[in-house]
């Protein structure tokens, strides 16, 4: 898995890089009872604006100016205590924060609505981005925060068996992943110490079964249709895409002459000089055959590369060992361990953000789901790309169709 890898370089040059300079802050933040490494842990000093994250390994560098000397550092995980200790305190050399889980089962802190619920058609609508006809997409995957609203649907109705059946499964897990993965599914509650803590609420739901995504697009379109007032439709029904409608989707042209993607010709931009990265002259191409993988084909040097000039990743996949690093600092190559927020990356020509990467997408056919995931390679996340899956998975989300039945 990519934060293996990646962990076990950063944290070798965390560790060596601890005693190279005069104000550094070096560390490992654990687990305090399971001693187990905690991966994107908040660093930082109150009232200083630059922080760190810990890697796959929790280890973490921070350099700080010498008049923060007498200010505070803290250290926030989800679920955990936030630990906070005088930088004056604090040992110049390589040492472990252990961090105390905070005693809170997931399936107790679900119900964290801190006002009324109220379904906002408004807002659904303008996520829905047109793929064609009566067909919509929504431009982001369903974040931890959406799927949460249906979770707590079902406890305000007194539907606790079902609250059972389709809350994120994280039994699976151990050790690192298990303690990311609790932080994760933990509905974002205002304390005092929240302001330091990075929740998850606006990442991609993962973890649930594809009975659960079904389940939640039912609760949306009943949502929708029975709202009261003015809305834009009269009546829609959200779905899980099929094959063909998702890939599509993803390739995000919308002069689409076929729904087979490998039938289309999409126009693409030729540069007119070397090393130029848009091209002013149009020509057509055919998907079939031009190595046309990736939702920004538009440039055509980068139909078939998942990193920029740069060697910026274009996505959120896993990093290839020995590949060239972004010139921008990352905690991961990317930037991202596991998922990212979505919407982290540019829109397809829909306006799809995510399609390539971040997390694999279901489809309405159980079992599979397309476009890879940050635990898998950039070539195994291509438009074109289906994998299996079996069950809860971390790698795994979905994203919601709708279908206008009737308008007024």
């Amino acid at each position: 898995m990519k934060f293996i890898f990646i962990g076990f370089f950063i944290g070798l040059s965390a560790i060596n890089t601890c005693f190279a300079q005069n104000i550094v802050i070096c560390g490992k933040v654990i687990d305090a009872k399971t001693k187990q490494p905690l991966i994107s842990a908040n660093i930082g000093i109150i009232g200083f604006a630059r922080g760190a994250i810990s890697d796959a390994e929790g280890i973490f560098k921070l350099s700080i100016p010498n008049k923060l000397l007498d200010d505070t550092l803290f250290i926030s995980y989800v679920g955990y205590r936030t630990l906070k200790k005088a930088v004056s305190a604090i040992p110049r050399n390589y040492t472990s924060f252990a961090l105390e889980e905070v005693a809170i089962l997931l399936d107790e802190v679900t119900i964290l609505e801190q006002h009324p619920y109220k379904f906002e058609s408004k807002k659904t609508e303008a996520s829905m981005k047109q793929v064609k006809g009566n067909l919509y997409a929504s431009s982001t995957e369903v974040t931890n925060a959406q799927y949460n609203q249906f979770l707590n649907h079902l406890i305000r109705n007194n539907q606790k068996s079902l609250y059972e059946k389709y809350k994120p499964d994280i039994s699976h897990y151990e050790g690192t992943l298990l303690a990311f993965f609790k932080g994760y599914h933990i509905p974002h509650k205002e304390s005092k110490d929240s302001r330091y803590t990075n929740d998850f609420n606006e990442n991609p739901v993962v973890n649930i079964s594809y009975e659960s995504a079904v389940a939640y697009c039912e609760w949306l379109t009943e949502q929708y249709n029975n709202q009261s007032g003015k809305k834009k439709f009269h009546k829609v029904t959200f779905r899980l895409p099929t094959l063909k409608e998702w890939q599509i989707a993803a390739l995000g042209y919308k002069k689409f002459q076929s729904w087979n993607i490998e039938e289309n010709e999409v126009e693409v931009g030729i540069p007119k000089h070397p090393g130029e990265e848009i091209g002013a002259k149009k020509i057509m191409m055919k998907v079939k055959d031009n190595d046309i993988l990736y939702p920004w084909f538009g440039a055509h040097d980068y139909r078939d590369k998942a990193q920029n000039s740069k060697n910026c990743w274009m996505g959120n996949f896993k990093i290839p060992e020995g590949s060239d690093s972004c010139f921008i600092a990352r905690p991961a190559g990317d930037g991202y361990f596991i998922t990212a927020k979505v919407a982290s990356y540019f829109p397809n020509g829909m306006g799809l953000y995510d399609v390539v990467g971040n997390v694999e997408e279901m489809i309405d056919e159980k079992g599979k789901a397309c476009g890879g995931s940050w635990a898998h390679l950039p070539e195994e996340s291509t438009m074109t790309s289906v994998h299996s899956y079996l069950g809860a998975s971390g790698t795994v989300g979905f994203r919601v169709f709708m279908v206008v039945v009737s308008e007024r």
